[in-house]
């Protein structure tokens, strides 16, 4: 029939093509309402949160699901084409990513908080993002030998600013950071993967559009601006709402420019931003060969890629990282010219690099110059650990201290007195971690007061995170790499220049001091001879009265050992003596109950011999009487036949 004919023809389709029109499938809808399975951020409120006559299909979006034996996910009415999904991408921006930051909502009026607690608006979207992710997969938008274009790049693109952005912006929250930011890493990790496959189509298929999807330039957004109240950070700060604000014309996303233009080469999408964000988010992997190999492959392939600003930045944190050079990681994440998700990225290692930085400096100052015995720096002001370290006031900078063992006296940390140490758990016995506390001065501030929407959209994605203009060739790339080379050579060489004059002075300097240091050691060392004869004076004084103090002592010890010697040997003897009587009187009386117990067996044998004649007697006395008797019997029983015979004869 038709349906067996239109499931033959879809398993020999190359690609699924989804049919869906709208966020969330009418099947899905209808099954959710029946089970009671629509989540409170869905639940319409026309005319007061959304527009009149506003329902369930207006606010509903996909749930993630799995395929299972009783359930298929690739049903093309199931699945949502890439301009529904970029809409998507869209409502979540304008209508739910700032719930938790736009004061109260009647929908959570029975709840213990009438405002949307964060994590259910993070765990929403995360959600959603993922079946979002998901239908792009059904439809075979992989790169490579499946389907790729501009609209799937952008999408992904948002979903991994998103997780970028929270993995700080929710940094204050105790169970965000304990359970929820691996899984958020995680997350952003499949969606970066996801990026690279479009990006290394080997059709160049990132930036190519589908002119049967344009919304001029629109990328699903309907909207600049966050719908609703006019949202507030966490710390009470009104952030940017307004589509005449400055990050606006700044957004890669929905910029109204068209797509494809000379003015907007990538369509929408930020292949450098995003390559840079990979590299901050494996920095660790493979103890850095993931990056040398994957920044190997770009400067290969993609040199305008690998020359732009955001994957040299990248590239400057892993020296940073690799060098163990905290002070330039910390400079980087201070920088203005770092992207705010960059930072958000680079919170990820804040932990772990102060703690690096606090146990090289504890090792480093307090040590003893080698000649005077003098300590460097042996204190050290909190103000200037707060600066390099980037702590957020004095008081965590001090928590930190006392976390690691470093002593704080006042305002200063004490080296010399210190010793850097690890805290450990008394039961499990593992390591103790010191979470950051969330970077408000140092990494909120980039943001300048953006929403989470512009954030999503690139409003703050900093300067060079699109492509370059659609005229640049292999040549003037490679031109433009050589001027950079011979212009950091030049910068190398003046910097060079400078170190060595600089070392120079220095040294100068050092010879100075040490001329000074040399005069000022001899006299101290004259007068610590003179201060020493005297001390060694006093002492063999002191060891004399010792000496005799101790031989007097030696003689009280001998004679009282030659007392407790003498008094153990009469012990001794006493005890000798005592043990000889105990034994002669155990021996008698052992003799005596030996003779005691022959007699006793004499005397028992005695009785068993009158006893057995007894029996023996008794015995032949009761055999004689039994013959008596048996001869009495035999003269009855004659007498009576005699008496009988006597009687017959009378007869």
């Amino acid at each position: 029939d038709a349906d067996d004919d239109a499931e033959r023809n879809l398993s020999r389709a190359k690609s699924l093509v989804g049919i869906c029109p709208s966020m969330c499938p009418d099947e899905e809808l209808l099954r959710r309402e029946r089970e009671g399975d629509v989540q409170l951020l869905e639940i319409t409120d026309p005319g007061g949160i959304h527009p009149e006559g506003w329902t369930l299909r207006d606010t509903a979006v996909k749930r993630f699901r799995r395929s299972a034996a009783d359930f298929k996910l690739d049903i093309p009415e199931l699945v949502r084409p890439p301009s529904v999904l970029e809409r998507t991408c869209g409502y979540l921006e304008e209508w739910v990513m700032e719930r938790d930051r736009q004061g109260p909502d009647v929908r959570w009026s029975g709840q213990p908080t009438d405002v949307p607690p964060p994590l259910d608006v993070y765990q929403f979207i995360w959600d959603r993002t993922r079946m979002i992710r998901k239908d792009f997969i059904l439809q075979n938008y992989v790169g490579g030998g499946g389907r790729c274009d501009a609209r799937a790049v952008r999408c992904h693109e948002r979903i991994a600013r998103w997780h970028a952005m929270c993995e700080h912006n929710l940094a204050h929250i105790e169970e965000f950071v304990t359970h929820q930011s691996q899984q958020n890493v995680a997350e952003l990790g499949q969606t970066m993967k996801t990026l690279n496959s479009f990006y290394d189509d080997p059709l160049g298929r990132s930036t190519a559009g589908d002119d049967g999807d344009d919304d001029g330039g629109r990328h699903g957004c309907a909207s600049d601006v966050v719908m609703g109240k006019a949202p507030v950070d966490f710390d009470g700060t009104a952030l940017s709402n307004s589509s005449g604000s400055d990050d606006v014309s700044g957004r890669i996303i929905g910029r109204r420019s068209g797509g494809g233009t000379a003015a907007d080469p990538g369509r929408g999408t930020a292949e450098p931003e995003m390559r840079g964000l990979y590299i901050l988010l494996t920095l660790n992997n493979e103890g850095g060969m993931e990056v040398l190999k994957y920044s190997g492959r770009l400067c290969v392939q993609k040199p305008a890629i690998f020359y732009s600003k955001p994957v040299q930045l990248a590239l400057s944190v892993f020296q940073a990282k690799k060098d163990h050079n905290y002070a330039r990681f910390f400079s980087l994440l201070r920088s203005p010219s770092t992207p705010y998700l960059y930072a958000c990225v680079m919170f990820k290692y804040v932990e772990s690099t102060r703690k690096e930085a606090l146990s090289i400096m504890s090792k480093t100052y307090g040590a003893k110059h080698k000649t005077t015995g003098e300590p460097h720096f042996d204190s050290y002001p909190l103000a200037n650990l707060v600066h390099l370290l980037c702590y957020e006031d004095e008081d965590e900078a001090r928590a930190a201290c006392e976390h690691y063992g470093l002593t704080v006296k006042g305002d200063q940390v004490m080296w010399r007195h210190s010793k850097f140490s690890e805290q450990r758990d008394p039961v499990k016995g593992h390591i103790i971690p010191l979470k950051p506390r969330k970077m408000t001065r140092t990494i909120e501030t980039k943001a300048a007061g953006a929403t989470r929407l512009s954030v999503c959209r690139g409003g703050v994605s900093g300067e060079g995170s699109t492509l370059a203009g659609s005229g640049d060739d292999a040549a003037a790339v490679a031109a433009a790499a050589k001027a950079r080379a011979e212009r950091k050579k030049a910068l190398e060489d003046a910097e060079r220049k400078r170190k060595e004059e600089n070392q120079k002075k220095l040294l100068a300097e050092a010879r100075a001091r040490e001329l000074a240091m040399r005069a000022e050691m001899e006299k101290r060392r004259k007068e610590e001879e003179l201060a020493a004869r005297k001390a060694l004076a006093e002492t063999q004084r002191r060891e004399r009265l010792e000496a005799e103090r101790r031989e007097r002592e030696e003689q009280r010890r001998r004679e009282e050992e030659a007392r407790r010697a003498e008094a153990a040997r009469l012990a001794r003897q006493r005890e000798e003596e005592a043990r000889r009587q105990a034994e002669v009187k155990a021996a008698r009386e052992r003799a005596e109950k030996e003779r005691l117990k022959r007699e006793e067996e004499i005397r028992q044998a005695e009785v068993r011999r009158l006893a057995e004649e007894e029996r023996i007697r008794k015995a032949r006395e009761e055999e004689e009487r039994r013959i008596e008797q048996v001869w009495q019997e035999k003269i009855a029983a004659a007498r009576k036949i005699l008496a009988w015979r006597l009687w017959k004869k009378r007869m």
